[in-house]
């Protein structure tokens, strides 16, 4: 049994040492490399004797070159010792690389008003009320700060709503800065701008009591509280969640099914307003063009034959180790990888970029270690079936989602067949 693997491009196939080790050849297809990828990993937890890994990489800067530091921080991630053969070329490739990112970032956006950002410094135009001091700071301009008063002061305390209340400025003759009408939009910005009671938020920057407030904060939190209560579509919707919209698939034109949710309301005899919510899947061809044969199908029943469906299969699934860690490189190589990463921290050396916590800084990355935990013990079954069956209903939704998400290779929904593989 060989305790390493090799992986190379294929120019530099012909130049290294094969040992009778396990050679995975990539070529400049990042597509293609998808299933080569599949197999790497279907090899590696299918073979616990591989402890080490050959990683030749390419002689040029290119995603195949990202592509093998993503792979080389999985690799690592699961307990595999990684060997890099890195051309010298690509240093000095990497260099310019570095140089290029500091001269962008020289010139960002960004950068550029970080610092006045982290001092409460006015950026761009002022809003009504407030004028640039000689400090860059914010100074209150007394004739417009009477107009932000009396805005709130009608929302709050007179129980004006925002049609009223502009209505009530317009016939006075008061305009916007700019000189226009007021209107609901225009007067939604001033009661809901932090601004008003000495809050500065700028560029991720944070400073309560920045600057003298117009309106007490007491005042303007009511007034989010009045805007919330007599706004529905202001309120914080519950987030509805759709576990398998995405990952079902229609058989007849293979798009994707999608969750919807409707809201019905009807009277009673009794003239009484009666309101209902409806929650159910749909294909993505029949919603939005109507030009496909499939039937809806309610949430709760499709989510619930679907969780039967993979508790059957669980036991007799040959790929499910393969599947999910698979897609735990997937998911986690395009919203953390070394490429973004490097943009992130462009002081980072190569060694720095893999040697990085490949789940590092993701709000799932303690449920995702206790993943890889259970498959180091030979255990990764019975963890994931204690899920489905006994933790399903005490654990969230996100939760839920993420697992269905890594677990599931796909499900097929044709008439009144639906196919689920993991």
């Amino acid at each position: 049994m060989n305790h390493s693997i090799i992986i190379c491009d294929s120019e530099s196939y012909n130049n290294i040492d094969k040992n009778n080790d396990k050679i995975f050849v990539f070529n400049n297809s990042l597509e293609s490399n998808n299933s080569l990828i599949y197999n790497i990993i279907n090899y590696t937890l299918n073979n616990r004797a591989i402890s080490t890994c050959n990683i030749n990489f390419p002689l040029n800067l290119n995603p195949l070159f990202w592509q093998f530091l993503d792979l080389s921080r999985f690799l690592q991630w699961i307990g595999i010792t990684v060997e890099l053969n890195i051309p010298n070329s690509i240093y000095r490739q990497f260099s310019d690389h570095l140089s290029a990112l500091d001269n962008k970032l020289g010139k960002s956006t960004l950068e550029y008003f970080q610092k006045p950002a982290s001092e409460g410094k006015v950026l761009g135009r002022t809003p009504l009320g407030y004028i640039k001091d000689t400090n860059g700071g914010y100074k209150i301009y007394e004739e417009e700060s009477l107009i932000v008063k009396e805005i709130f002061a009608l929302y709050v305390n007179n129980n004006y709503g925002l049609r009223k209340i502009a209505a009530h400025l317009n016939n006075k003759e008061i305009k916007t800065r700019k000189g226009n009408p007021w209107n609901i939009a225009s007067l939604r910005l001033i009661l809901t701008n932090p601004i008003y009671m000495g809050t500065y938020k700028r560029y991720r920057f944070t400073k309560f009591s920045n600057h003298q407030p117009i309106i007490e904060s007491s005042i303007f939190r009511k007034a989010q509280d009045i805007m919330i209560s007599k706004s529905p579509y202001r309120k914080s919707p519950k987030k509805e969640f759709f576990l398998l919209s995405g990952l079902a698939k229609c058989g007849y034109c293979k798009n994707s099914y999608v969750g919807v949710q409707k809201h019905q309301y009807w009277k009673t005899h009794s003239s009484r307003l009666n309101k209902g919510s409806y929650k159910y899947y749909k294909c993505l061809s029949n919603l939005n063009e109507n030009i496909c044969m499939s039937e809806t199908r309610s949430a709760e029943k499709f989510e619930t034959n679907i969780i039967d469906r993979i508790i059957l299969s669980l036991p007799v699934s040959n790929n499910l180790s393969s599947n999910i860690f698979y897609n735990i490189f997937q998911n986690y190589s395009k919203s953390h990888n070394a490429k973004d990463y490097s943009l992130e921290h462009p002081q980072s050396s190569i060694s720095e970029l893999i040697n990085a916590n490949f789940i590092a800084d993701n709000e799932h990355q303690n449920f995702i270690t206790q993943i890889l935990n259970a498959w180091k013990s030979d255990t990764l079954l019975t963890f994931i079936s204690n899920i489905f069956t006994d933790k399903w209903d005490s654990i969230e939704s996100e939760e839920k989602r993420l697992i269905l998400q890594l677990a599931i290779n796909h499900i097929n929904v044709y008439q009144k067949r639906i196919r689920v593989s993991i």
